[in-house]
C-alpha cells in the first residue's frame, strides 16, 4: 500500500462519527427494526429513526474512543473551558435538554479499539436520563463531558469508580421501553415530506423541530 492510500493514524472527530452511527444502525437492524438514515437538514437534532410495528424513536448517534462524550459543548455560549462555571455547566446541559427534547434517545457508542479487534460498547438512553447524569457528573467534578467512568469522593474521603447505568446497555428490553410512549402522549411520528412542516415549527427553524425534517432510506 502507498503511503497516499494509508489510513490516519489519528482519526477525526468525523470519522468516529461515521462509525458510530454505521454501527448503531447496524445494531437496531440486526434486532429487526427498520432504520431510517436523517437528511443533512435536521442531522443536528437527531440521526436515525428506528422503527417497528410497536412503535418509533429518534436517536442521536455519539461515539468515543476514550469514554468521554462532549454533548453540551455548542450550549457553553463559546466560553472557553477554564473559564466556564459550574452554573454555565448546568445551563448548557438545560439547554441541550430543551433543544432535542426529553424523548430523543441517545445512542453512545465506545469504541475500544480502532480495528474493531473487540466490539464497541453500545449504551441507549432518552435525553432526560443523559440530562440527568450530566447535572451529576457535573456536581461531583466540575466539568460537563458525560463520562463512561469518573472517580468520586464521599464525604468521609472514600473513593468509588460510578459508571454509567446499567440498564442503559444496548438491548432489545431498552429499545422497547424507550420506544413506549409516556401516557397521555401521542407516539411519535416521522414526516416524510420535504414541504411539510407542523404547527410548532411554521415560524421557526424547521431543523430544530423533532417532528419534522425529511427522512431518507
Amino acid at each position: 500500500m502507498s503511503p497516499l492510500a494509508s489510513p490516519q493514524q489519528q482519526l477525526s472527530t468525523r470519522q468516529v462519527s461515521t462509525a458510530a452511527e454505521n454501527i448503531a444502525a447496524a445494531q437496531f437492524s440486526l434486532y429487526g427494526f427498520d432504520v431510517l438514515e436523517q437528511a443533512s437538514r435536521a442531522q443536528f437534532v437527531y440521526d436515525l429513526g428506528v422503527a417497528t410495528s410497536g412503535g418509533m424513536m429518534k436517536v442521536m448517534v455519539h461515539g468515543t474512543l476514550d469514554g468521554f462524550w462532549d454533548l453540551v459543548e455548542p450550549y457553553l455560549d463559546l466560553i472557553p473551558r477554564r473559564k466556564a462555571s459550574m452554573a454555565d455547566y448546568h445551563r448548557a446541559i438545560d439547554l441541550w435538554l430543551e433543544h432535542h427534547g426529553r424523548r430523543v434517545a441517545c445512542c453512545l457508542v465506545k469504541f475500544e479499539s480502532p480495528d474493531l479487534d473487540r466490539m464497541p460498547r453500545i449504551y441507549l438512553a432518552s435525553a432526560a436520563e443523559i440530562a440527568e447524569k450530566l447535572h451529576e457528573i457535573t456536581n461531583h467534578m466540575g466539568a460537563s463531558s458525560l463520562c463512561e467512568e469518573y472517580e468520586v469522593t464521599d464525604s468521609f474521603g472514600a473513593r468509588r469508580v460510578e459508571s454509567l447505568p446499567s440498564k442503559w446497555r444496548f438491548s432489545q428490553a431498552r429499545i422497547a421501553e424507550l420506544m413506549r410512549s409516556p401516557e397521555g402522549e401521542k407516539p411519535l411520528q416521522f414526516r416524510f415530506s420535504t414541504a411539510t412542516r407542523c404547527a410548532e415549527c411554521a415560524e421557526a427553524q424547521p431543523a430544530a423541530c423533532l417532528k419534522c425534517g425529511p427522512m431518507m432510506n
